[in-house]
């Protein structure tokens, strides 16, 4: 039995990384996972960059960063599984929410709640207030950049109308109580949490933003995919194993008293049964904000780690003023993706997206050409 130390932070999406070492799927491929839960995705970077962990439930913009030496230590990190797509929302304060149902906007659409947002802070520009805060839980990670989307949408500049700041996941829902920001977004539960705590509502689904985002992955250090390949195929053939199961309606029940426990997440198992089903309460009365798509563990080959989505962080991370682009660092970005491995391990073939296709199927705004990346940001940048 080969023991191995993996990180995650306490978030729905970790459900597929802890079915495979709870429910039987390590330890049918050989494998003994000690999971270490943590309390910052900076942990888990630096713990997976030391060798502290072999592996960990990560942020696939983080793994990015880490390879292209954006933002700390150059280190070369390998994604050879991605863990889900999707699973975030976006919460604001109930001020904040009640001031953009006042602009008469239509809330239900991500292109009225982006009109309506740019509406209310125009509207405290005019007043002479100063910029309304907004977290995502790492400078990069997708939640960042479905902010930068949703504001740039309604005509705001994410760098000068609005503050971003960072604020780890467990964290925010008191940073919104006590008025330090005035929304977040971040991966489920901890918009269900900040409902039912009432300190907020859910304004939209992330998949009302982008429908297919890359978002979790298997980080691992590059030494020790090469040092390690057997071990990592098994790895990946139980989470592949485990990311079926988690989908499969009859686990549903086990699966949220699994996340529930004070181990893991902590939280009610209704709560988190809501969020694995898509069904989530937007306020504390109980109305429904849901979407099959928002959280995806395994179907539709969501599992398989494409490059497109790879060059889609990329670009986002060029588009936010991370990194200036060039061909060959979007080559490096593409290959940290490594469906190769994913491939070998499962025995699948194929995959990828269709010329041209947009592989985050954006709701709203400029879709993403993954053929083409520097008209895309020639467009959003707006020249």
């Amino acid at each position: 039995m080969t023991r191995l130390a993996i990180g995650f932070i306490p978030l729905t999406d970790a459900a597929v990384l802890i079915a495979c070492a709870e429910r039987g799927f390590a330890g049918a491929e050989g494998l003994k996972i000690d999971l270490h839960r943590e309390v910052s995705w900076a942990n888990i970077r630096d713990k997976v960059n030391v060798g502290l962990l072999d592996g960990a439930h990560m942020l696939a913009p983080l793994a990015i960063a880490s390879s292209l030496g954006l933002g700390h230590v150059r280190v070369p990190l390998v994604a050879p599984f991605a863990l889900n797509l999707n699973g975030n929302a976006f919460t604001v304060s109930n001020e904040l929410h009640d001031a953009m149902t006042a602009t008469g906007e239509d809330l239900s659409t991500g292109q009225g709640t982006a009109r309506a947002l740019a509406s209310v802070v125009r509207a405290g520009q005019a007043r002479g207030e100063e910029p309304p805060a907004f977290s995502s839980v790492y400078p990069f990670s997708t939640h960042a950049f479905m902010l930068r989307h949703l504001f740039a949408a309604g005509g705001l500049d994410p760098d000068r109308d609005v503050r971003l700041v960072v604020v780890p996941p467990s964290y925010t829902v008191d940073s919104l109580r006590a008025g330090l920001i005035h929304g977040f977004c971040v991966g489920s539960p901890w918009n269900s949490v900040a409902v039912a705590a009432g300190a907020g509502r859910i304004a939209l689904l992330g998949s009302e933003i982008f429908g297919w985002a890359p978002e979790k992955v298997l980080g691992v250090h590059a030494r020790f995919a090469q040092a390690e390949p057997d071990v990592l195929r098994a790895l990946v053939r139980a989470l592949d194993a485990a990311a079926r199961w988690c989908e499969t309606l009859g686990a549903l029940d086990d699966l949220a008293g699994l996340l529930a426990e004070p181990r893991h997440l902590g939280l009610p198992a209704d709560m988190l049964r809501r969020a694995l089903e898509g069904r989530l309460y937007a306020t504390r009365e109980g109305a429904a904000r849901s979407d099959a798509g928002f959280l995806v563990m395994h179907r539709d080959g969501a599992n398989r780690p494409e490059p497109a989505h790879a060059l889609w962080i990329y670009a986002q991370m060029v588009r936010a003023g991370q990194t200036a682009y060039s061909a060959e660092a979007a080559g490096q970005a593409a290959a940290v993706y490594r469906p190769d491995l994913y491939d070998a391990a499962t025995g699948l073939t194929g995959g990828g997206f269709a010329p041209g296709a947009d592989p985050v199927r954006t709701r709203f705004g400029e879709p993403f050409t993954p053929d083409d990346i520097p008209g895309y940001l020639a467009r959003v940048q707006g020249g």
